[in-house]
C-alpha cells in the first residue's frame, strides 16, 4: 500500500477546502487520499454533534456519513483517486500527529467550527507541526493553478535543508517557479553564501525547477515570507520547523501565528521529525 496524504477533516467550511487541496496533492504524488475525523466531546468547543455519552451512537453515525459523503464528492472529481475515510476517537493533534507516522503530507484547514475552535487552529497545526513525522500543510487563501510560484524560506540552518527538498519536489511536480527567500535581521548569524551553496545542493537534484534567490531585511521572518508571497501571487509557502538568525523560532509563538493565520496561500511546514 502507498503512503498517502492524510486530511483531517472536522466538517468546517475550512476542512471542505483542505480536502480538495489534499487530493490534488494525492493526485500530483500518485498515491491515495486518507480522510480523518478526530471524534471527541470538548466542552469548551462548538462540537459538530451534541454531547454524548458513549452509548449513543447517533453523533458517531452522523459523523461517518458526513466523511462518506466527503469521500464519494472527492471521488466524482478525482475518478483514479483511492479515498478512503476513518474517524478515531481522540483530540485532532493527537490523531494527527500519529496518523503522520504513516503518511506523505499532513493537510489541515486554517479554522475549525466556530468561533473559539476558530482560535485554536493555529494551536492544533504548531502542536502537529512540532511533533509529526511528515510535513504538514495549513490551507489558507483561494484555490490556485498548480503552477503558481512556491516560497521557500531559508535561514542556512542544517534544518533548512528539508524545507527545500520539500520546495523543490513540490515545485517540479507543479512546474512551478521557486523564489527562495533568506530574510536577514539583526540576529541573523548565517550568511548567504552558506544559503546559496545549500539552495545549489538541492537544485542539483532538480534540474528542471527554475529558481531564484531573494534576501529581505526587516524584523520579521513572517512579514516578509508573506510579502513575498503575495508579490509573486504564490500558491505555497514553505518553511523548515526550526531555524536560526532571521527564521529562529518560526514554527513558534507569534511568528508562526502570523504565518499560520494571515498567509493569502498554504504553508507547509517541515517538522524536525521529517528531516
Amino acid at each position: 500500500m502507498s503512503t498517502p496524504v492524510i486530511v483531517g477533516f472536522d466538517g468546517s467550511t475550512a476542512a471542505d477546502v483542505a480536502v480538495r487541496h489534499g487530493a490534488r496533492e494525492a493526485a500530483l504524488r500518485n498515491t491515495n487520499l486518507h480522510i480523518v475525523h478526530a471524534f471527541g466531546w470538548f466542552p469548551l468547543l462548538p462540537p459538530l454533534y451534541p454531547p454524548y455519552n458513549a452509548s449513543e451512537e447517533g453523533p458517531r453515525a452522523a459523523v461517518l456519513e458526513l466523511l462518506a459523503q466527503t469521500a464519494h464528492g472527492v471521488r466524482r472529481e478525482w475518478t483514479d483517486l483511492v479515498v478512503s475515510t476513518r474517524m478515531v476517537d481522540g483530540s485532532p493533534g493527537a490523531v494527527l500527529v500519529e496518523a503522520s507516522r504513516g503518511a506523505q503530507l499532513i493537510v489541515v484547514g486554517h479554522r475549525g467550527i466556530g468561533g473559539f475552535a476558530g482560535l485554536l487552529a493555529g494551536s492544533t497545526a504548531m502542536q502537529i507541526a512540532s511533533h509529526a513525522s511528515c510535513p504538514i500543510t495549513v490551507v489558507r487563501g483561494a484555490e490556485r493553478p498548480e503552477n503558481t510560484v512556491i516560497v521557500l524560506g531559508m535561514d542556512g540552518s542544517p534544518h533548512g535543508l528539508a524545507a527545500a527538498e520539500v520546495a523543490f519536489t513540490n515545485a517540479e511536480r507543479r512546474r512551478a517557479e521557486l523564489i527562495v527567500l533568506h530574510h536577514v535581521d539583526a540576529s541573523s548569524d548565517a550568511q548567504p553564501d552558506t544559503v546559496t551553496a545549500q539552495v545549489e545542493q538541492i537544485a542539483r537534484r532538480h534540474d528542471d525547477v527554475q529558481y531564484r534567490h531573494e534576501t529581505a531585511e526587516g524584523p520579521s521572518a513572517a512579514v516578509a515570507l508573506i510579502d513575498a508571497a503575495n508579490k509573486f501571487d504564490a500558491g505555497m509557502i514553505v518553511v523548515g520547523s526550526r531555524g536560526h538568525g532571521g527564521l529562529r523560532g518560526l514554527i513558534t509563538g507569534s511568528t508562526s501565528r502570523a504565518l499560520v493565520e494571515h498567509a493569502g496561500c498554504p504553508v507547509t511546514v517541515v517538522p524536525p521529525a521529517a528531516e
